[in-house]
């Protein structure tokens, strides 16, 4: 009996050995694959790399025009501010740009509705001076005088008013009316700030002394424009005045400013005499609602400078002209 149990007894040792030798085999592997696992990496969602959006290059300011004055001004009056100049404080002969002081300075002396019957002193040669048509004995009311001293710029127009407003300006000493309505002139440019304009004639004719300013015809552009009667008439194309007296007739008359209706000008006065050149004072409405002036004095093309401006503000501020 000893031999079979003994070999049963080593048989069963035998197998709980080899079970044991299984477990630990399998506890050894297990801890070598834990230990050699590698760890898992994150997935890493890259960041969108931010584009920079590219400042865009600012358009060049375009160059002023070449202009054939010697001396301008262009400003914007909606916004008060001062878009170009070129010798604009030079003293310069004004022409017939001055007849916008005469006019200030006649609604300051005389009402619209007054008649004025024409005198001989009064009146001009047309084919020397510009004028109007009127002869003497003629009758006609002071706002018919100022349509002929703006639109065809009529030195007749001139001298009568200033005849008449001279003459209600009564004081001591022995001066002529015309002289007594030059000082007036002269005071209302002091008054309007008017730094270059020395008046020595009601109608701009050339005269030894006698300036303005492209900067004090702006100014002078800024006052006429505030007063309803000289704005509307300095917007007339053409205009019929009626003439009373012995020789009761009806005159037409016509606008000198030829870009008038175009561009979106509506006035305001032209000039020419020998020493002036061609002068030309002229304002301008754009399709943003502003409202532009422009001086010049002394050029022999003052309608090509004209455009040339006009284009010019457009393309430098936006503002297009009222077609």
């Amino acid at each position: 009996m000893n031999g079979p149990l003994k070999l049963v007894r080593e048989f069963g040792l035998a197998l709980l050995l080899l079970a044991l030798s299984v477990a630990i085999a399998g506890i050894t592997l297990a801890r070598f694959a834990a230990s050699s696992a590698r760890p898992a990496v994150p997935t890493v969602t890259p960041t969108p790399t931010a584009t920079a959006t590219p400042t865009p290059t600012p358009s060049p300011t375009p160059a002023p025009p070449a202009i054939r004055a010697r001396s301008v001004i262009v400003l914007d009056l909606t916004d008060e501010r001062i878009l170009l100049e070129l010798e604009s404080r030079t003293p310069l002969p004004p022409a017939s740009t001055l007849k916008l002081l005469t006019a200030l300075t006649v609604k300051d002396i005389l009402s619209s509705e007054e008649i004025v019957t024409i005198e001989p002193e009064d009146i001009v040669d047309p084919a020397v001076e510009s004028s109007m048509g009127l002869a003497a004995g003629d009758t006609i009311t002071v706002h018919d005088l100022l349509i002929g001293l703006l639109l065809p710029s009529g030195n007749d127009a001139a001298r009568a008013l200033a005849r008449v407003a001279g003459e209600r300006l009564a004081e001591p000493g022995d001066r002529s009316p015309q002289e007594r309505f030059l000082s007036a002139m002269q005071e209302k440019a002091r008054a309007l700030g008017l730094e270059q304009t020395v008046v020595r004639t009601p109608d701009g004719d050339d005269a030894p002394g006698q300036t303005t300013s492209a900067a004090d015809l702006a100014r002078l552009a800024r006052a006429v424009l505030a007063d309803p009667e000289l704005s509307a008439i300095v917007a007339l194309r053409q205009a019929t005045v009626r003439i009373g007296g012995p020789n009761a007739r009806l005159l037409e008359l016509e606008n000198t400013n030829e870009l008038l209706g175009q561009f979106g000008v509506v006035g305001i006065k032209t000039g020419t005499t020998p020493e002036a050149g061609q002068c030309l004072v002229a304002a301008w409405r754009t399709v943003d609602e502003h409202l532009f002036v422009a001086a010049l004095l002394g050029s022999d093309d003052r309608y090509g400078d004209l455009r040339a401006l006009i284009q010019w503000v457009a393309q430098t501020t936006g503002s297009a002209p009222v077609p």
